[in-house]
């Protein structure tokens, strides 16, 4: 379960500053029996578990899911009430006093506190939650997914251009090309900072991890490098640097000097606190910042500390130890939710965005073919005919025989979709993928209980004209 955790927060990771401890949790969202509920910081659960997701409170308000069959999204307050009701299939947390909710079948729309409407978008594929005032969605284009943005009264601010984008902060955003190269664009949509580089992450108090040669260093919201690009990895870690080199981990100062010599085999930034956690060998332990193991190695995971307190892991259950090491609150629940572990790092949600439900050939057929190629094959299943899920079922086996290069190649293709075809309960939609745009192919669709599925047969084709229609790829 420790490495599930890592693997994916180093993913997250990739994308995130840490320059300031977070503001210590009151109600933690906690994972029992494979429901969600919400403990205090005595250990207390003050929500009892009933949920299938839940995140974190956000003034005052946490984004939850019912436990049906068909899980309906709302917002509860920290007594378990619904200040907004679980009417939605999807949505985000609130972020500067806005979220995203979605029908079913319908579109996002920006919602407050009480749960109005401020504004609906149309036409849309994806948007992402406020960021300094203004929030990321893409639209679906012939040459693919674009990125642009919107303020808070859902009006175009940057036109949708960008393969990629992520959000403001310090004024300037990460957005990427059609190379798959990362720059900077202002609040205007100005290029500050050329794309050039593989990956990068938000600007924080103007310091921004980039990787260039798949080497990760820091620069300045000028470009200047702070530190250079000669790191496995590298997180900011408020004035000083986690680094991983040569597989181990260890510290660097304000001005890239070695602090506390790469040693460990794991570890997490010190994100503000008096104690980082690291993996020594198997085992979890704390180190200070002169790179001392003052509370033991003796954990199966551990989490880096949220005020007074840190989540460890023991027996494949989760507990809280406080400031001297001592269990504070026993190894008693399955785990935390993702949310609680990205806003203490990557000051992001698990949350952050949705994506369309609209009923229509064009945006069932991108959600499909986007899901297929990203090997999420349990999502593809939901807009699939049983053919189709069948045959899903059938490749994911087929998968696990792939090399990881292979797999990697296949998580790097994009989509465009368009031309889409409708005639009676049949449609089709034209598709190109980015390793061979010269080359349409076709996705055909049926219509069952008036919803629009994936069917991966080409003798549930509509007519195109030709004698004999292409099957699916």
């Amino acid at each position: 379960m420790q490495n599930c955790y890592r693997l994916f927060l180093l993913f997250i990771l990739a994308l995130a500053a840490c320059d300031r401890a977070p503001e210590a949790t009151a109600f933690f969202p906690v994972r029992v029996d494979n429901h969600y509920g919400f403990m205090d910081r005595t250990g207390k659960m003050t929500i009892s578990p009933q949920y299938s997701q839940a995140g974190c409170f956000v003034d005052g308000l946490a984004l939850v899911a019912s436990a049906d069959d068909k899980p309906k999204w709302g917002f509860i307050d920290n007594a378990g009430k619904y200040v907004i009701n679980p009417l939605y299939v999807d949505g985000t947390s609130f972020s500067e006093g806005i979220a995203f909710v979605v029908a079913e079948n319908g579109e996002p729309e920006a919602i407050d506190k009480t749960g109005a409407v401020k504004f609906r978008t149309k036409g849309i594929q994806a948007v992402e939650d406020f960021r300094d005032g203004l929030a990321a969605y893409s639209v679906l284009t012939a040459t693919g997914e674009r990125w642009g943005f919107i303020d808070k009264e859902g009006k175009t601010i940057i036109a949708p251009q960008f393969v990629s984008a992520g959000f403001f902060s310090d004024g300037l955003c990460a957005v990427s090309d059609e190379r798959n190269k990362w720059g900077f664009i202002d609040k205007k949509g100005d290029l500050k900072l050329e794309y050039k580089y593989e990956n990068v992450s938000p600007f924080r108090s103007g310091k921004a991890k980039v990787m260039l040669d798949g080497r990760w260093g820091i620069i300045d919201n000028t470009g200047k490098y702070l530190v250079e690009a000669e790191y496995d990895n590298i997180e900011i870690d408020g004035s000083s640097y986690l680094v991983q080199d040569d597989n181990k981990f260890g510290w660097l100062d304000r001005g890239g000097k070695v602090m506390i010599t790469p040693r460990f085999d794991d570890a997490f930034p010190f994100n503000g606190n008096k104690y980082a956690a690291v993996r020594d060998g198997a085992r979890w332990g704390y180190i200070n910042d002169a790179g001392k193991m003052v509370i033991e190695a003796r954990f199966d995971f551990a989490f880096a500390y949220d005020g007074d307190l840190a989540a460890v892991r023991l027996n494949d259950k989760e507990g809280f130890i406080n400031a001297s090491g001592s269990m504070y609150i026993q190894p008693s629940f399955d785990d935390l939710s993702m949310d609680y572990y990205l806003r203490a790092f990557a000051h992001t949600s698990a949350f952050s965005g949705i994506a369309t439900n609209k009923n229509a050939p064009l945006f069932v057929a991108y959600k499909w073919l986007n899901k297929f190629y990203h090997m999420d094959f349990e999502e593809a299943k939901t807009v699939s005919t049983d053919e189709t899920k069948t045959m899903l079922e059938q490749f994911a086996g087929m998968v696990n025989l792939m090399p990881d290069s292979s797999k990697q190649q296949m998580m790097r293709i994009r989509i465009a979709v368009k031309d889409p075809k409708e005639e009676g309960d049949k449609a089709n939609v034209a598709y190109t993928t980015s390793d061979n745009p010269e080359k349409p192919q076709m996705l055909y669709l049926v219509k069952k209980d008036e919803k629009w599925l994936v069917q991966f047969s080409k003798n549930d084709a509509v007519a195109t004209g030709s004698s004999e229609a292409p099957e699916n790829k």
